[in-house]
């Protein structure tokens, strides 16, 4: 191989990229458009206070308490008293409340008495953040004003008031999130949304110019041998350049935390880069029309999202479902970057990950090779 012949295909596989306006649309306005785009509906980041809506049953002075200390949390903002279930039913198929508290006849008597008494919560639990949030409010507005129940009825009975606080509560939870530490929706989807982007785009380009060269015979231009890597090489590039904005800029810009080492993020990038474009070559040397790509991954994208592990456990899915994930780059390629980058593993902590995109690499670059040598037979 002389450098004349290498440096020709080198400048054609360029040309390809940027000679196609389509490809261009993609990488530098998909690209670019989906990580300005995507987070906006999530800028507030953590849910504020959410209308809740409460039945008061009981009508006495510590209902009342019960529910301006459910006022006060910041998680919950009372909006509405209706008098029936039906009347609240509405309040939430409306969406003019999110949750709903109700609170059972004789709740103070029982209270003060130490009888077991119980508080119902209900709400939209399909957003499941919001629904956490509510609960989390009313939890705590219920349980302080139990404890303070309780607090009263051992001062009534003479009890040392040294030695409420231990008997009443002996136990106190400190709740703190390890990997996402304002729980909100930013540190939690745009991770795994930007590594999703960058391979469902890189599929659909790579993939695309494949087969455009593929119809025009252009593999007949340059050796199969020659070309793919090239264009590989292409590609891979392109998009360790935009993961560097994606990772860098844009992340810091959505203030998502970022613990990995510059040269292990490296390595696991191109490594998902190197996969994901041999099985674009694959997708080019199989599909038959130009447009295919884009269809195929816009028909796997929501597969690939509820299979990847972070919106679902990978425990609970069934067997086959997860053997299937498996065959897509994005499954081994967003939980490494997760954990690499937003909770601080090492790179013994992603080893099953990595061994799944080096077994992808291999069989999707095998079959690659496969197809070229006997379309170029053909030829």
């Amino acid at each position: 191989m002389n450098r004349p012949v290498w440096w020709r295909a080198w400048l054609r596989e360029w040309r390809l990229v940027y000679g196609d306006t389509s490809v261009l649309l993609v990488i530098a306005g998909g690209v670019l458009f989906y990580a300005l785009l995507y987070p906006l509906p999530y800028h507030r980041n953590v849910p504020g206070e959410q209308a809740v809506a409460v039945i008061d049953q009981d009508r006495s002075a510590l209902s009342r308490q019960l529910i301006r200390m459910a006022d006060a949390t910041p998680q919950v903002r009372i909006v509405a008293r209706p008098w029936s279930d039906e009347q609240a039913r509405m309040l939430l198929a409306r969406g003019e409340a999110h949750g709903l508290l109700v609170i059972p006849e004789h709740f103070q008597r029982d209270l003060y008495l130490g009888r077991p008494t119980s508080l119902s919560y209900a709400g939209d639990a399909s957003y499941f953040l919001i629904y956490g949030n509510v609960v989390q409010g009313l939890l705590t507005a219920g349980t302080t004003l139990g404890v303070e129940a309780q607090a009263m009825r051992a001062l009534m009975q003479g009890e040392s008031p040294m030695a409420i606080p231990g008997e009443v509560m002996p136990m106190r939870l400190v709740t703190k999130a390890v990997f996402n530490d304002d729980s909100g929706y930013i540190g939690y989807i745009v991770p795994a949304v930007f590594v999703l982007i960058l391979h469902q785009t890189l599929l659909i380009t790579a993939g695309c110019v494949t087969v455009r060269d593929r119809l025009r015979g252009g593999l007949g231009l340059t050796a199969p041998g020659l070309a793919l890597p090239l264009r590989l090489s292409v590609f891979v590039l392109i998009y360790l350049l935009l993961a560097a904005l994606y990772f860098g800029f844009f992340f810091h810009f959505y203030a998502v935390p970022r613990l990995a080492g510059k040269g292990a993020l490296l390595l696991v990038t191109t490594l998902l880069f190197v996969t994901t474009g041999l099985c674009a070559l694959f997708m080019g040397q199989l599909l038959q029309r130009p447009e295919w790509p884009t269809v195929v991954v816009l028909v796997s994208s929501l597969p690939i999202v509820f299979t990847a592990g972070f919106v679902w456990p990978e425990a609970d899915m069934p067997g086959w479902v997860r053997g299937l994930s498996w065959l897509a780059p994005a499954k081994p390629g967003i939980m490494a970057l997760l954990k690499l980058n937003q909770m601080g593993a090492g790179l013994d902590a992603i080893r099953p990950e990595l061994t799944g995109l080096v077994v992808q690499a291999l069989g999707y670059g095998g079959a690659v090779v496969l197809m070229a040598r006997r379309q170029a037979a053909r030829a």
